[in-house]
């Protein structure tokens, strides 16, 4: 198999691998920035940890390298809007982004905390390793915010989608 088959075939995969949407943000020296995420996952319980995957070229390393804090923001399914605007489809960047989509608080660390989202989870960033084209950061959990109640908004095949049949499942205490 030749190398640019390997890449095809592998990203033509990938398209099937759903996953959940987020908004990664941080904030440093009074500017916001953010981007949508799916390469993100629970990494340890013990200590609490989370793990992100970022492209080398996102504007938002940088405030989350300075200030040592990022957010993920788990997306309801009512918040495409918010996953496209963070996406970049609108233009927009940085500061601008949070202007024109979602209502944000402030977490205790000083990320923006997407309000309506499923999950808010403020993590201190613990280290910073490239691999190829993105860099993978961990965080310690130090903020969780919840709001249960919807159905999380999924990515897969290139399209936006819902777990509607999850949505209604009880949730063990």
């Amino acid at each position: 198999m030749s190398d640019q088959s390997l890449v095809s075939d592998f990203k033509q995969a990938m398209q099937e691998l759903a996953a959940s949407v987020n908004v990664i943000t941080s904030q440093h020296d009074g500017s916001r920035n953010g981007l949508t995420a799916t390469a993100v996952c629970s990494l340890s319980m013990e200590p609490a940890s989370m793990l992100a995957c970022i492209h080398e070229d996102v504007e938002a390393l940088a405030e989350i390298r300075a200030s040592g804090y990022f957010c993920i923001n788990i997306l309801s399914a009512d918040q495409q809007n918010v996953s496209d605007v963070f996406a970049g489809s609108s233009g927009a960047r940085g500061e601008q982004r949070f202007l024109e989509a979602g209502e944000w608080t402030t977490s205790q660390y000083g990320t923006p905390m997407l309000d309506g989202a499923l999950a808010s989870v403020v993590c201190e960033l613990q280290e910073i390793n490239k691999s190829g084209t993105h860099h993978i950061c961990i965080g310690h959990v130090r903020e969780v915010r919840l709001n249960r109640g919807s159905s999380p908004l999924v990515y897969a095949r290139q399209q936006y989608g819902t777990l509607t049949d999850l949505s209604g499942a009880e949730r063990a205490a």
